[in-house]
């Protein structure tokens, strides 16, 4: 489990590491160039032989600027570095760490507004460029000078290697504040920063790789997290086991509640998911008439038919009976392809306060929810909620642009004043704990975003509470698989080509690689 850091929380660790532990700051500057040196000689074949330019900036970002290109340098390559302010005007560890390499005799031009268009004959025959003009610092546009050094950056698309960010992105919002270093690739110092894993950030990043500076590990644990990022290992031990003597009820038994006329294949792919995820048995409450349509397919499933509208959607005299289809179930699906229908949006308001059994809402579940947000004060069970940005906006009544402009501490409010769990989907979805606790799901790719696909997450979700797991760890498992899945079927096909089914087609090979 990766713990991701805000720039203020980094800067307390380099303080700490500092001042508590006396390391003096001077060696972690060395430590991060010397890392991002390493980076690049693992990344860049015949290193010694190119031509490189390292943008430096007046700070400490600017400071591990120098650090490599003393270690390039001492390579072999030829290096130059273009320092964005004056010599003087560097201080402390910055000041040592140019002094070291000015002393090599290594290049270092001062750049201002006249001069800066004088090097784009060096520029244009470079092969590499380092980008260390801001650190973690950075909280508005930017401009002048170093807009123009960004955009010479982009406009020659050489190899680029960020220190810790690429220059002009903030580091904890995750938005593009304004002109930016677009990287091949990122040296992230000591721990990730959240742009690291936030779109769209994230995506001006490139490879990124961890640069250990040398922070002792007794600071880094010190360090309060509330944001992380699990890896494999974290899903596999969270995973539920299949002991030798159970059998399907040990494994619990999923209700769907779904479906509507013209919307029938969202109820299936929901519940074939929480089968796939190894749920012992899975009821399908729908409409009647789709009840025909979806008896054989898939045949694993078991079928309810409830009342229908005179549009085929669950009507709301299906209240009492699908209060009596929850009772003993191990968790509920509420809400693919359930329509809006009035009569199924009033459905809602007579279910959902009686629901006992963990429920997972998804969709039409949530999109019924806008004219009554006031049903989620009134829930009983534990509930993990899945919306998208525009689903999400209709049950907080938040704009669209709030909730893209602070994802984490949107869903992170969210889910702790109403206490459930959220998913705040979208690239690199967010899932949010009621105590606190946000997860970056790693996984994924745009070819995920299809029609249904959330609908099986849905699915996969419950299934996996069936099973015994806590809503907030089968969130989090089951959006770590649903992305991988995805990511597994793109590595042998194409992302253009990836519809909902093949999701779980793939889910068995990709559970296989997990699984013991």
């Amino acid at each position: 489990m990766q713990k991701i850091l805000t720039a203020a929380q980094m800067q307390a660790i380099d303080r700490r590491t500092i001042e508590n532990m006396g390391i003096p700051g001077v060696i972690l500057m060395e430590n991060a160039g010397r890392g991002i040196f390493e980076l690049m000689k693992a990344h860049i074949p015949g290193l010694a032989a190119k031509k490189v330019v390292v943008f430096a900036g007046k700070g400490n970002n600017g400071g591990d600027g120098f650090v490599i290109a003393r270690h390039l340098h001492n390579l072999g390559s030829e290096v130059h570095v273009l320092l964005f302010g004056k010599r003087d005007a560097l201080k402390n560890d910055a000041a040592v760490h140019a002094r070291a390499t000015q002393a090599l005799g290594v290049p270092v031009r001062e750049m201002d507004a006249d001069r800066i268009d004088s090097q784009d004959h060096l520029l244009r025959h470079a092969h590499i460029f380092v980008d260390a003009l801001f650190g973690t610092g950075l909280s508005q546009p930017a401009s002048g000078l170093y807009q123009r050094a960004i955009d010479k950056i982009n406009a020659l698309e050489k190899f680029v290697v960020s220190v810790d960010l690429p220059s002009g992105i903030d580091a904890d919002s995750g938005r593009l504040i304004g002109p930016h270093v677009k990287a091949t690739l990122t040296g992230a110092l000591a721990l990730l920063k959240r742009s690291h894993r936030l779109h769209p950030a994230a995506g001006a990043m490139g490879e990124i790789h961890i640069v250990d500076i040398g922070i002792p590990r007794k600071v880094i644990e010190e360090e309060p997290g509330d944001l992380f990022v699990p890896d494999e290992s974290d899903i596999k031990i969270s995973l539920p086991g299949r002991p030798a003597d159970s059998h399907k009820g040990s494994y619990g038994h999923v209700l769907v509640i779904a479906g509507a006329r013209g919307k029938g294949g969202a109820a299936g792919l929901t519940a074939l998911a929480a089968l796939r995820m190894g749920c012992g048995l899975v009821t399908l409450a729908l409409p009647a008439g789709l009840q025909k349509a979806m008896e054989f397919h898939p045949l694993e499933v078991m079928t309810h038919p409830l009342p229908e509208t005179e549009s085929g959607a669950i009507d709301a005299s299906a209240d009492e009976t699908i209060l009596e289809l929850c009772a003993g179930k191990s968790a509920v699906a509420l809400g693919p392809g359930l329509s809006t229908d009035p009569s199924t949006v009033k459905l809602l308001d007579a279910i959902l306060p009686h629901i006992s059994c963990p429920l997972v809402l998804d969709a039409d579940g949530l999109n019924g929810l806008e004219t009554q947000r006031k049903l989620l004060d009134r829930l009983k069970c534990s509930a993990v909620l899945t919306p998208h940005p525009k689903e999400m906006s209709r049950i907080s009544g938040l704009e669209m642009a709030e909730i893209l402009n602070n994802r984490v501490e949107t869903a992170r409010t969210f889910a702790r004043s109403r206490s459930l769990v959220l998913v705040l989907k979208g690239s690199n979805s967010l899932i949010a704990f009621p105590d606190g606790r946000v997860f970056i799901n790693p996984t994924g790719n745009p070819g995920m975003a299809t029609g249904g696909s959330g609908d099986v997450l849905t699915g996969m979700i419950a299934g996996l509470i069936a099973q015994g797991m806590e809503p907030g760890p089968a969130a989090v498992a089951a959006n770590y698989l649903h992305g991988l899945a995805g990511d597994d079927y793109a590595r042998g096909n194409s992302q253009t080509t990836l519809i909902a089914g093949d999701l779980l087609r793939t889910l068995p090979e990709t559970l296989k690689r997990i699984l013991p």
